[in-house]
């Protein structure tokens, strides 16, 4: 049963990184802006494998304790999405170096990168639920 969890995390992280990694070279095309030092594919790739298998995880152990209710299921639901906004405050808040041109531009490349694991885990959500209930 872990192991259906932790394919679930795997996908969902690894779709994750790749809208991230297509993300970002599409804003660096559209705005000829290079953050490269601060976010590049390495810490893209393993921020959103990490978050996807710890919430696979949360979610496992959230379910094994209280069960696949509906009420459980709906609240951890809840409490990925809150996750998800409250972390926003991590790009918007960050002290670039002098050495980065246009730093206004960085929220606008990593704000919506905030929201790709969740996206991803909730998308591929169901293949992996489907012997569930």
């Amino acid at each position: 049963m872990f192991k259906n969890h932790f394919y679930h995390g795997l996908l969902s992280g690894i779709m994750a990184a790749l809208s991230a990694i297509i993300y970002d070279r599409i804003y660096h095309f559209a705005t000829a802006t290079d953050f490269s030092t601060i976010i590049n594919p390495g810490t893209m790739i393993s921020l959103s494998v990490v978050i996807c298998l710890l919430f696979s995880v949360l979610y496992y152990f959230i379910t094994l304790i209280f069960g696949y209710k509906t009420g459980t299921i709906t609240v951890v639901h809840i409490l990925f999405s809150i996750l998800s906004f409250a972390v926003i405050i991590v790009p918007i808040s960050i002290s670039l170096p002098l050495s980065v041109s246009h730093p206004e531009l960085f929220p606008g490349l990593a704000v919506p990168m905030v929201f790709f694991p969740a996206l991803a885990w909730f998308t591929f959500k169901p293949l992996f639920e489907a012997d569930k209930r």
